[in-house]
Formats: structure tokens, C-alpha cells, sequence
């Protein structure tokens, strides 16, 4: 069953200097939240090597962050974690639009998934070349 889902598309560069505009789209229901930020083209690699092995053990965590919640102008931080000792995992979301008050917004919910579909999204990430693909879609799949 699919509980939720990422969607990343990627602008990069032309001028060749490895930056790229990331825009991501993640749902989960009827709950949406959308952000652009820019980055380095390698930003999602080492999240997704990490995902990829996910979890070293029933109590590890994995974090992808993007913006300073402090000063950037949009923060999103994902986390996969497992929620009970029998390794039942899930995608914690957080976003924060960073926009001055009475436009704020901040947005927290989890998207849970089996293990292997949490590895999938890390093989995605870890292999993605955005010049070649410029969107990533991941599914989040329970059972």
C-alpha cells in the first residue's frame, strides 16, 4: 500500500559549476509540502548511501538536511527512523517556510514505509545523476 511519497526534480547548472535548483514535493495522504532550494548536485548522496543500509540497528536514525532552520529561507529535514523493536520504520518530515509571520509555516508528519522500500529511496538518491534524470519519484510501499 503506498503510504506517502518524494518527489524531487532537479534544475542544474548549465554553466557547469555543480549547483543546481532541487525541488521537492512530498505527500503523504492529503497532506502536501512543497520547497525549492539550491545545493551542490551531491546533496541527496550521502542520504541515500546512508538509507541505502538503513538501520544499522532498531534504534540508528538517518538525517538529510537542507537550509539552517535559524537563517535560511526554508529548512526541510528528513529522518528515517524505526518506531518499534519489531524494525517497523518510517520518514519523519519536517519543513519550515521561514517566511515572516502571518506567512509561516511549519509542517511535521511521518511517512511510514517497509525497510526495503526506505533502502529503494536510498539506491535512488545515491545513484541519481539529475543531468541525465531530472526527477526522482519515490513511493513509500507498506504491506
Amino acid at each position: 500500500m503506498n503510504q506517502g511519497a518524494i518527489r524531487i526534480s532537479a534544475s542544474m547548472d548549465e554553466h557547469g559549476y555543480g549547483w543546481g535548483c532541487f525541488d521537492v514535493t512530498i505527500s503523504k495522504g492529503e497532506t502536501t509540502t512543497h520547497l525549492t532550494f539550491f545545493a551542490d548536485e551531491d546533496t541527496w548522496k550521502d542520504f541515500g548511501k546512508e538509507l541505502s543500509c538503513f538501520p544499522v540497528a532498531v534504534s540508528a536514525t538517518v538525517s538529510f538536511e537542507a537550509g539552517i532552520i535559524d537563517t535560511s529561507d526554508s529548512y526541510l529535514k528528513l529522518q528515517a527512523y524505526c518506531f518499534d523493536a519489531y524494525g517497523h520504520a518510517a520518514i519523519r518530515v519536517s519543513v519550515d517556510n521561514r517566511k515572516p509571520d502571518p506567512d509561516r509555516c511549519k509542517l511535521a508528519f511521518s511517512i511510514p514505509a517497509e525497510i526495503a522500500s526506505i533502502n529503494r529511496l536510498g539506491h535512488l538518491l545515491r545513484n541519481w545523476r539529475a543531468e541525465n534524470n531530472t526527477e526522482i519519484l519515490w513511493q513509500a510501499q507498506t504491506s
